[in-house]
């Protein structure tokens, strides 16, 4: 395990607690990767809100671990620590803002701003709308920085029949850029070119 790919997933008060929930389950049995999570308390309470149900519920039984952000001494603080990714999603307009000043003011922000200096994987699923020009400002600083900016935005071209199919085919992207899985062939374009 200690050659396993450290992928820190940072959740913040932002609706769209089902992605996180699906990364999450998503990273399960995957023995090549070892998963982090981190949740400021807004998006607890979003979690349950959305969801019904605590993420202790889930976290241990998907071989994931649980850090608190209010510890600056957590693993991945440090460059000399830093993880192979981190992603945040959902990510709120207010963290966003935070990352993209670099004001690290908890555990999320500081692993972002070691990602972004250590020149590490760092992917930002932005969710809000519409777009205000300081958030538009944030994120090209980070684009320019070398973060990815993602947002959650599901494709169609697969003919989805369910929320559960928008929410899928968007979060299986996201496993592919993290490293942790090849995106199913039914949410591939090609498999949909006539």
């Amino acid at each position: 395990m200690s050659n396993a790919r450290q992928i820190v997933l940072g959740i913040t008060g932002a609706s769209g607690a089902i992605y996180a929930e699906r990364y999450i389950r998503g990273c399960t049995g995957i023995e090549e990767i070892a998963l982090s999570v981190i949740f400021t308390d807004t998006a607890r309470s979003i979690w349950l809100r959305e969801l019904g149900y605590e993420p202790e519920e889930i976290i241990p039984e998907c071989g994931a671990s649980l850090l608190p952000n209010e510890d600056f001494d957590a693993p991945f603080c440090s460059g000399s620590a830093a993880a192979d990714t981190l992603l945040v999603l959902p990510c709120s307009m207010g963290a966003l803002g935070r990352i993209a000043g670099g004001l690290a003011s908890d555990a999320i922000s500081r692993i972002a701003d070691v990602q972004l200096k250590e020149r590490k994987q760092l992917i930002i699923v932005p969710r809000e709308t519409p777009f205000n020009l300081i958030h538009l400002h944030n994120m090209s600083l980070l684009t320019q920085a070398g973060a990815v900016i993602c947002p959650a935005s599901p494709s169609f071209y697969h003919h989805p029949k369910s929320i559960d199919d928008l929410v899928d085919s968007f979060v299986g992207r996201l496993l592919q850029m993290t490293g942790v899985r090849p995106l199913e062939k039914r949410y591939q374009w090609n498999n949909y070119q006539e």
